[in-house]
């Protein structure tokens, strides 16, 4: 089913949709468009196949016919104003707030899937994944093009949902970590829907983190599927290993090394350890 941009432009608080039927990567196009001074946002950018989306580090996001491939740009730092931006609903968002984008967006996408499909299991992976049953069905990757003044200071949200791409057409070691929406639920599903569902529960997280609302962080650790395991992580030339004690109310991941306590505010997860 083709993306209705009509009722995105219509029903939700962006400024302006573009699709493509295929791109490189929506966040190479949004980088771009984020740096035109007259750009109207909350801006989406839309493209039925990506060729080389990215993720975080050096991995690389596949995605097949019937994914969400998406990146938005937004304004965190406009005043408030007229229009149905998320800065404008929500106020101003400070610089300190940025870094915990990745998790709000996350756990919009959760608290909009369990509308949709309520039978479901869905947890957060830190710092950038959204998981069913411990399979990854979408990834975020939130990244801040270069300082232009005059131009606003910016930033770019891609996220990659499974949705009506069924893995069974993956390649086998995607298989083994992944899964969609429509694999999971044996169901197709109207993709303006879901990116819908998924921008109002955005719209209304970003409001409550302009406002350091003490309810949001309570989305992010009560779905952190981490919580008690012994992991290893990579944070930048070092190796972090340890047990989770979960997410803190900064967005950072707090763990237990045999050297003390820890907390991370960035990183690779390496693996998971028995």
């Amino acid at each position: 089913m083709a993306l209705d941009l009509d009722r995105l432009q219509n029903e939700s608080f962006v400024a302006g949709v573009e699709w493509h039927k295929t791109l490189e990567s929506t966040n190479d196009l949004a980088m771009q468009r984020a740096a035109q001074e007259s750009l109207e946002t909350p801006f989406l950018i839309l493209a039925d196949e990506q060729t080389t989306g990215r993720g975080r580090g050096n991995n690389r996001w596949w995605s097949g016919t019937g994914a969400l491939t998406f990146s938005l740009v937004i304004d965190p730092q406009t005043p408030a104003g007229n229009g149905n931006s998320p800065q404008r609903a929500g106020g101003f968002i400070p610089p300190v707030y940025w870094p915990r984008v990745a998790l709000v967006a996350g756990v919009s996408l959760c608290e909009a899937l369990e509308i949709l499909a309520p039978q479901l299991d869905y947890g957060l992976k830190w710092p950038n994944d959204v998981l069913i049953a411990g399979k990854k069905v979408a990834g975020i990757l939130v990244e801040i093009p270069p300082a232009r003044p005059p131009i606003p200071r910016r930033l770019v949200l891609g996220m990659g949902v499974n949705v009506n791409n069924s893995l069974a057409e993956s390649p086998p070691e995607i298989q083994s970590v992944g899964t969609a929406l429509c694999d999971a639920t044996g169901l197709e599903f109207d993709r303006t829907q879901v990116l819908l569902a998924w921008l109002d529960r955005f719209s209304a997280n970003l409001s409550a983190l302009a406002a350091d609302s003490p309810a949001l962080p309570a989305g992010w650790q009560s779905r952190c599927v981490l919580t008690g395991q012994t992991i290893e992580l990579q944070a930048g030339d070092r190796a972090v290993r340890g047990v989770c004690r979960g997410i803190d109310v900064d967005g950072a991941l707090l763990v237990d090394t045999p050297t003390g306590p820890e907390r991370l505010y960035g990183g690779v997860l390496v693996r998971v350890l028995a």
